[in-house]
């Protein structure tokens, strides 16, 4: 017979007060997964997953096509061509998979088809149990993710033990069972300030009544150069072309690099951070009619494989402007949607009867980006909160190459083992 939290165990869930944080993982450079999977099972008492072999996240990126959700996702967002985007999908991975873990059937498939393309459902789970473990356990705290589960109180009794210990272990999320109340939006907030180091101060207004639980995730980057930008490199009066044909004045910092990409589509440079774990990729259209938002409304996985094989190991007079600016898209729901998750919304045909005996089903997304790039380095945030109800309705080596950011690029922060983005990004205008 299936396990429920009993009031014992709840009343001791009500004393974690804080979300203090996550624990201290394994070394990041590991080759040997980190994951550990618990048996899961279903509202029937079935054993769904049980002993899943864990996986490395770098081996099942060899086998599928994660960067298609990443570049697919990025796209969708870029739908106002003259804003700002920047997203994370490394933070809507993780929410999105900590509440995948409870899916079963044709919600799970949805699920796992579109955030891990090409892997099945067991390997879905493992690559983003595994990806969470990766960068949470990098230990010059160049980046910092946390995970957080708040449940309503009063159907708190019918969550799976099974499924809470699974996200406890894999994505050491910090859960808390709590009448939910105009309180829980502040502390919601208060969670996301804190784990985001207070570059998102603020990620959503209120709850709806029915609201059943809410999955929250947090990115924090901040890295400084590896190569420090001197004084006489650093450009103060500049000037930008924005995506309207304007120009801006700007400050430019100009480096020399070794390493350049160019494809059909465009050209760039690689930045490395401290530690050389991270890096800053530029990526300047050659198209100069198209704005930085149209080029990444076509940017497939396939253009970014293909711009990554073009590198090579020239020297590049460089230039990046100084920008900084926040994102927000509230259509987050509408994207999964139109790229193929589906029945999650859908209240009639949801199924998370590997979380709960409560029908449940998605009814927000919200996603929240910060980023400040300047001479001495980046910091950047990501804040995912996805909510789910139980009575929802469905929602919607030549001479030198120079590569001059001076009208609008795209960009992605990446891990250098795996040249995975952990943000995308565009600048359309660096006034915001």
């Amino acid at each position: 017979m299936v396990k429920k939290i009993g009031a014992a165990a709840m009343a001791a869930m009500m004393f974690m007060a804080i979300f203090t944080g996550c624990k201290k993982a394994e070394p990041k450079r590991s080759d040997e997964p980190v994951s550990t999977f618990a048996t899961l099972k279903s509202s029937e008492g079935e054993k769904v997953f049980e002993d899943l072999e864990p996986l490395s996240y770098k081996t099942v990126i060899e086998g599928s096509d994660y960067n298609k959700f990443v570049f697919e996702f990025a796209g969708k967002a870029s739908d106002d061509k003259d804003e700002n985007v920047m997203v994370s999908p490394a933070s809507l991975l993780f929410a999105m998979e900590m509440l995948g873990a409870g899916a079963n059937g044709n919600t799970l498939t949805e699920m796992s088809n579109v955030l891990v393309p090409g892997a099945s459902n067991e390997e879905a789970l493992a690559f983003s149990a595994d990806y969470y473990k990766s960068l949470s356990s990098d230990e010059k705290e160049t980046i910092k993710v946390a995970n957080g589960v708040l449940i309503r109180e009063d159907i708190g009794g019918t969550y799976y033990e099974d499924y809470l210990d699974y996200i406890k272990e894999n994505f050491d999320a910090e859960i808390r069972v709590e009448p939910f109340s105009e309180n829980t939006v502040t502390e919601v907030n208060d969670w996301v300030n804190e784990h985001t180091d207070g570059m998102i101060p603020k990620i959503i207004e209120d709850l709806q009544p029915e609201t059943a639980m809410i999955l929250m995730d947090a990115i924090a980057f901040d890295a400084k150069w590896a190569d420090k930008y001197e004084d006489y490199a650093i450009l103060e009066d500049s000037t930008f072309t924005n995506s309207k044909g304007e120009t801006e004045d700007v400050t430019l910092l100009y480096s020399g690099e070794g390493i350049y990409f160019e494809t059909d589509k465009a050209t760039g440079f690689m930045k490395y951070y401290e530690g050389e774990d991270f890096a800053f990729i530029a990526v300047l259209p050659k198209d100069e009619s198209i704005t930085a938002n149209e080029f990444l409304a076509d940017f497939t996985s396939e253009d970014y494989k293909a711009f990554l094989e073009s590198r090579t190991s020239d020297t590049v007079n460089a230039y990046i402007p100084e920008f900084s600016y926040d994102y927000s898209n509230p259509m987050i729901a509408s994207l999964l949607k139109e790229m193929g998750i589906n029945d999650a919304f859908d209240p009639n045909k949801a199924d998370f009867s590997n979380m709960s005996t409560d029908s449940q089903c998605i009814s927000q997304i919200i996603q929240k980006t910060h980023i400040e790039l300047t001479s001495e380095g980046t910091k950047a945030a990501a804040a995912t909160v996805i909510m789910t109800e139980d009575a929802c309705e469905p929602i919607e080596a030549d001479p030198p190459k120079t590569v001059c950011l001076d009208r609008p690029f795209a960009y992605m922060i990446v891990d250098t083992e795996t040249d995975t983005p952990v943000f995308v990004g565009s600048v359309n205008s660096v006034n915001g």
